[in-house]
Order: C-alpha cells, then sequence, then structure tokens
C-alpha cells in the first residue's frame, strides 16, 4: 500500500532539510524516533544505520538516495520481515515550505504509521526550533 502526507509550515524549507540531513536531529521532530545510530551524522546514499523507536526497539535502515539540490531523499526501513520504503520531499511554499512522505509497505504498517508521521511532518516544518 502507498500513502502520501503532506504538511505546511513556515520554517524556511533550508532548515527543513537540514533537520532531515542532520540524523541528530530527527528525535527533536519525530516523536516516535528516540535515536539514529549510524556511521556518518547526515544522509547519503548506502547509508546503513539503525532508528530506535520507543521501548527501545531497533528497525535497521538504509538510505537509497539522496538529491540535496532538488531537497529528496528515499530510504528503506525494516522491523523483522516487514519492510517500508519512504520518499521525502521538502518545497518551497508561499511564507515557508512543505514537506512530504510517500509511505509504501504493507497496509497495516502504512495505516498505523500514518497518523504518527503526520504529527512528525507538522512539526518537521514549524519556524522554531524543537527541544
Amino acid at each position: 500500500m502507498r500513502t502520501t502526507i503532506t504538511a505546511t509550515g513556515r520554517a524556511d524549507p533550508a532548515t527543513v532539510w537540514r533537520r532531515y540531513e542532520q540524523l541528530a536531529l530527527w528525535s527533536s521532530w519525530s516523536p516516535q524516533i528516540r535515536e539514529v545510530i549510524a556511521a556518518r551524522p547526515t544522509i547519503a546514499p548506502g547509508l546503513n544505520g539503525l532508528v530506535v523507536g520507543p521501548l527501545g526497539v531497533r528497525m535497521p535502515f538504509q538510505v537509497l538516495a539522496v538529491d540535496a539540490e532538488a531537497m529528496e531523499w528515499r530510504w528503506h526501513v525494516r522491523l523483522g520481515l516487514v519492510h517500508a520504503t519512504l520518499d521525502h520531499v521538502v518545497r518551497p511554499a508561499p511564507g515557508g515550505c512543505q514537506a512530504e512522505v510517500v509511505i509504501d509497505g504493507p497496509a497495516p504498517v502504512v495505516v498505523g504509521y500514518r497518523p504518527l508521521a503526520a504529527i512528525a511532518l507538522r512539526r518537521l516544518v514549524q519556524p522554531q526550533p524543537l527541544p
């Protein structure tokens, strides 16, 4: 199943892109992420790592593609036998930017993750630095 989620906010597109690029910032805007463990601090094609979620659940991931100029990136994440691919885009919008994620995975995962992804995107596009 595929679903698309968008959020528009007043943050500068470059700021939002930096929040995606810098792995250490993910937990500041994505409440379901506690930590990201990887060999380098920024997203890059081929980067492998672990996303640590609630209760310390660790999900392996691999970044598949990054186009910093276009502010687009794609990654694959899994938990056991369950896999999902997420495509992210940041675009300028009147008064700020729009962030979009396309999630492709098993229907129960996509349906269950959709509300969390929507919250994260709304936080991502806010102009104030997040705690």
